[in-house]
């Protein structure tokens, strides 16, 4: 049995565990960098994936509503930072997307996929949604085991408090 955070999900009133990673240009991020308001984590499985693309890409065209009120975005997958350069690149994504290349922080936060469909025992994120307060405190989680899915825009908006409608 292993004893690290993985044994334990990470649930809504939680402290967030703490990470540092590598964005596309090499430049390290920590949860705590942002001090002055809410930070939503984006775990996805692979960069250039249709449906992961959809997802930043909802991302990247709400961000100015979410930057107004102090909220950051992270994109997190365990591909390269090479790989989410291009992919950050070719869809003009204008928030730091993540390489959890050695796969700690999807383990700490317990969103592991074990496989990537026919890529078996290849991990990656499930696609996952955390909103994090400046204090570390999870305010939102939700998880989905079908990388299918994407996650319900209109509840981060609201849990934000950045309703765009």
């Amino acid at each position: 049995m292993n004893n690290s955070l993985s044994d334990k999900n990470i649930e809504v009133g939680d402290k967030a565990p703490d990470f540092e990673l590598l964005d596309i240009n090499q430049n390290s991020h920590k949860l705590t960098d942002n001090k002055d308001g809410m930070t939503i984590l984006a775990f996805f499985p692979a960069a250039g994936s249709p449906v992961c693309t959809g997802e930043m890409c909802n991302f990247r065209d709400s961000l100015n509503s979410f930057k107004s009120k102090n909220v950051m975005v992270l994109g997190i997958s365990v591909d390269s930072p090479f790989a989410n350069k291009v992919f950050a690149e070719h869809h003009g994504l204008n928030f730091p997307i993540l390489s959890d290349y050695n796969r700690q922080v999807i383990e700490k936060y317990n969103v592991v996929m074990p496989s990537l469909g026919k890529l078996k025992d290849y991990k990656v994120a499930k696609r996952s949604i955390f909103v994090i307060d400046r204090n570390s405190e999870v305010l939102y989680k939700w998880v989905t085991d079908n990388p299918l899915i994407e996650p319900d825009y209109n509840e981060i908006r609201k849990v934000t408090n950045t309703l765009i409608e």
